[in-house]
């Protein structure tokens, strides 16, 4: 990738000359296929890891910037376990960690990480931030989306699974097209059914519309990195992106069908169900046939023979000897005799007497409560699927507005990546458009793909990424702080069969990654803004994370994986607006509220107010990097919230359940549980002498200080 020239470091010059130098070159540098550079050579040679070290070390040494010196193996561990689990590591954990003389420590504990199932929820967590996961519609009336949460949980398993990038990528553009065979595959597609919905538009086409240009400009961000959304309604005022393209874009996506109840079973499931729907029904025909054969005597005496009924089935069931009847037709039987005009249900309690009344209602509350806890439904999810080969044709809508056709056009890539036809295959039940879409993203050689998800696994470990604007490679967008990185990063991905687990290791065991965030004056006067990598950036904690942090370092988590989503207790005057609790139903245990914040409803409407205060995005669009702000509502709410006195008086048990009686160990214990080390000599005199000048109220107060340390809520 060439660099735009100047006199300029081209680290300090990018966001001021990179789009400009951008926009004079007819191929920006983004839209030219990724060539793998040469790994350059450092006068340091003692430094580097791997690969990416020589890359970072060349540009250090070039100016003379000196890296960072190794974070302790505390400080490694806490950010390690934080950033691949978004848990803290246990006191044991730290322990072993510290105790370990291996010089392969570091590497066994990267791959402990990596294969725990808390890796998946953590990555899932960034990858729904990108997909604008909801569990609600938005809008005026915010409808829940029951089954939402299978897409959350297929992205967790496809990321503890190690599913490749380029079939994870496809399988969620057109999982239905690549595996017909396997229904619960399309899971996958729920990708493109998170958009905010209007369901109650008087125009059923425009919503449809709206909710096609949304898919559109998401593939465009997501996978492309590129704000193709700008050019729906004319050319892209800065990108070689036309309003055709963004037409011919979406055209690989206007034959498919919006599923909000696609059954997703497998076929072992559904033999499941059936046999536990035939023992339901067997269930419910043994109480009914005992109801019958106890009011038998009465109900002859009171009106001998079956009621008039000329159904032919209900004839059938009565002339059916009893002991040879079917479940449906005792049940057709039962219901008849209930509804007989002939009899008088007083008459018949009389006729029976009060022994075998109470015997009767008592079978009568076990077939109401059978009745009640029938077999789950089998599962469904909301999909993107095709059921035909044939396609209704797209046109360009002129300024954009539904209503307004333009020319008809053909499914295509933006022309400036490739102007060739795709190759589509239809099928008997589909168009095959959307896999020859996901062929084209999944190319080893194709500009973007790759790129742009390497630069978004960068930023997760280092808080920036090489291109700091993670969903934009357009010409407005930042230029790469290290191209030539970026393009090694990006030809090694598809080198190590897509895997991003192989992709993070070698991020996280390189040289760069282990940095402590130490501050140098003369570095930082060159480079305020850290482009050169030279330090590990100072990072806060997302709200999903600190949350689960004070659940953790308590011992009140849950770590229970999928399903249904959680409702944690909201303040009291937000559950007086939600009409009594109906828009947020308080999950009923402690157990189920203290699940990971993975799990917790997330309604558009009524953001958990934890996670809103620590700047959670807007899931109306997709969002590629969160905002990290500093306000005060941040502080209130771990002074404040139930969460976190909850969490302080849990700590507080804790240490004197485990560390007994001794203030000195239980010191040792909550720092280790909190922060993930051991106090120094002064944090323990401190602490002694606080909680000795105090009755045993003071551990509440003290556990409660320790979760709102800086230190808590930050990594460095």
């Amino acid at each position: 990738m060439s660099r735009p020239a100047t006199h300029l470091p081209p680290i300090l010059m990018a966001s001021c000359f990179g789009a400009m130098a951008a926009a004079e070159d007819s191929d920006h540098w983004s839209f030219v296929p990724p060539a793998r550079p040469e790994i350059p050579a450092v006068a340091d040679a003692s430094w580097p890891r791997n690969p990416i070290d020589r890359f970072l070390l060349a540009e250090l040494e070039a100016f003379d910037v000196p890296p960072a010196p190794e974070a302790d193996r505390a400080t490694l561990l806490r950010r390690l376990t934080f950033d691949l689990t978004g848990l803290p590591p246990t006191p044991e954990e730290v322990e072993a960690f510290l105790d370990d003389p291996s010089p392969f420590a570091y590497e066994g504990q990267v791959d402990r990480l990596l294969a725990s199932p808390r890796y998946g929820e953590r990555m899932a967590q960034h990858w729904l931030d990108l997909a604008r996961y909801a569990d609600t519609d938005g809008f005026e009336f915010d409808h829940t989306r029951p089954d939402m949460w299978r897409y959350r949980d297929w992205v967790v398993s496809a990321f503890n699974d190690d599913l490749p990038y380029d079939r994870f990528l496809a399988l969620q553009m057109a999982a239905d097209e690549l595996v017909p065979d396997n229904p619960a595959a399309a899971v996958a597609t729920g990708f493109h059914r998170c958009y905010p919905d209007m369901v109650d538009m008087n125009d059923q086409g425009e919503r449809r519309q709206i909710a096609l240009d949304d898919i559109t400009e998401t593939t465009g961000l997501a996978f492309l990195g590129l704000t193709i959304g700008c050019a729906r309604c004319h050319d892209h005022k800065f990108d070689p992106l036309s309003q055709v393209d963004f037409y011919r874009l979406q055209a690989f996506f206007t034959p498919a069908r919006f599923d909000n109840a696609y059954p997703v079973s497998t076929p072992a499931q559904e033999r499941a169900h059936d046999d536990a729907v035939r023992s339901w029904q067997g269930e419910l025909a043994a109480l009914r046939a005992a109801i019958l054969r106890l009011e038998a005597d009465a109900r002859e005496t009171l009106a001998p023979g079956p009621p008039r009924d000329p159904r032919p089935n209900t004839q059938d069931a009565f002339a059916t000897p009893e002991e040879d009847r079917t479940p449906d037709q005792i049940r057709i039987v039962y219901d008849a005799l209930a509804k007989d005009p002939r009899i008088d249900p007083e008459q018949l309690d009389v006729a029976l007497g009060p022994d075998r009344v109470a015997e009767r209602n008592a079978l009568r509350d076990r077939l109401d409560a059978l009745n009640d806890a029938g077999p789950p439904p089998l599962p469904v999810a909301r999909v993107l699927v095709e059921d035909s080969p044939d396609a209704a044709p797209t046109h360009l809508l002129l300024r954009g507005q539904y209503g307004k056709p333009g020319p008809e056009v053909e499914p295509g890539f933006p022309s400036q990546l490739d102007p060739n036809a795709p190759r589509i295959n239809p099928t008997d039940h589909s168009t095959g458009r959307r896999s020859a879409l996901a062929a084209w993203l999944t190319q080893p050689d194709h500009p973007l793909t790759a790129r742009v998800f390497v630069n978004r696994l960068w930023q997760l470990h280092f808080g920036r990424g090489i291109v700091a604007t993670p969903s934009d490679f357009g010409v407005m967008g930042t230029y790469p702080s290290h191209p030539e990185l970026l393009d090694w990063l990006a030809t090694e991905l598809p080198n190590q069969g897509w895997s991003i687990k192989r992709m993070q290791r070698l991020i996280v065991t390189s040289a760069a990654y282990r940095m402590s965030s130490q501050f140098d004056p003369d570095s930082h006067a060159l480079d305020p803004d850290n482009e050169l990598f030279w330090r590990q950036n100072r990072r806060r904690l997302d709200g999903e994370a600190i949350r689960d942090a004070l659940l953790a370092a308590s011992g009140l988590l849950n770590l229970a994986q999928g399903g249904p989503s959680i409702f944690p207790e909201l303040p009291a005057e937000l559950t007086k607006l939600s009409s009594q609790g109906a828009v947020w139903p308080v999950s009923p245990t402690p157990s189920e509220r203290n699940r990971r914040s993975l799990y917790v409803f997330i309604r558009r409407n009524l953001r958990y107010p934890f996670f809103e205060a620590f700047d959670r995005p807007d899931t109306n669009a997709s969002c590629p990097r969160r905002d990290v702000t500093t306000i005060a509502p941040q502080a209130l709410a771990l002074l404040n919230d139930r969460l976190s006195h909850d969490a302080a008086s849990a700590l507080a048990e804790r240490l004197n359940r485990i560390a007994g009686p001794d203030p000195e160990a239980r010191i040792r214990l909550a720092f280790l549980l909190a922060v993930g080390r051991e106090p120094d000599p002064s944090e323990l005199e401190l602490a002694l002498r606080y909680v000795s000048d105090h009755n045993e109220a003071a551990w509440h107060s003290f556990c409660l200080a320790l979760l709102n340390l800086n230190e808590f809520v930050f990594l460095d």
